[in-house]
């Protein structure tokens, strides 16, 4: 297996409430997600992450309303029951903060492997 490739980012600040597509990214290769970890700043009922793929969900609803309790979604690769993903090349990936609270930050780490890997 080829070395993972992470991704992070913290996202939100006071007067700013995230939603739908705050953040977008280019994704230059064909990259397998394995893992994503999500945690806000402050507990905030019920927020979840989506991350989509031109336009698309991808990896949709990880739960991350508690601050000490980062939001996971996992794959085979690392001992979860979720299929990778694979977001081809040339992909514009954006993300979601689902039932975002005003002035919530959201640190975000997405763990892939280059190239298209199987399940």
């Amino acid at each position: 297996m080829s070395s993972p490739v992470v991704l992070s980012f913290m996202d939100g600040e006071v007067g700013v409430t995230l939603g739908d597509n705050y953040r977008y990214i280019f994704i230059p290769y064909d990259l397998t997600v394995i893992y994503v970890e999500a945690s806000p700043s402050v507990d905030d009922g019920d927020l979840t992450i989506d991350i989509n793929d031109d336009a698309s969900g991808v990896i949709t609803a990880v739960d991350c309303a508690d601050k000490d309790v980062p939001g996971t979604w996992k794959s085979t690769h690392v001992g979860g029951t979720n299929a990778p993903v694979t977001i081809p090349a040339d992909s514009l990936c954006s993300f979601d903060a689902n039932a975002a609270a005003a002035n919530t930050a959201v640190l975000v780490h997405l763990w892939g492997l280059v190239g298209s890997i199987p399940g």
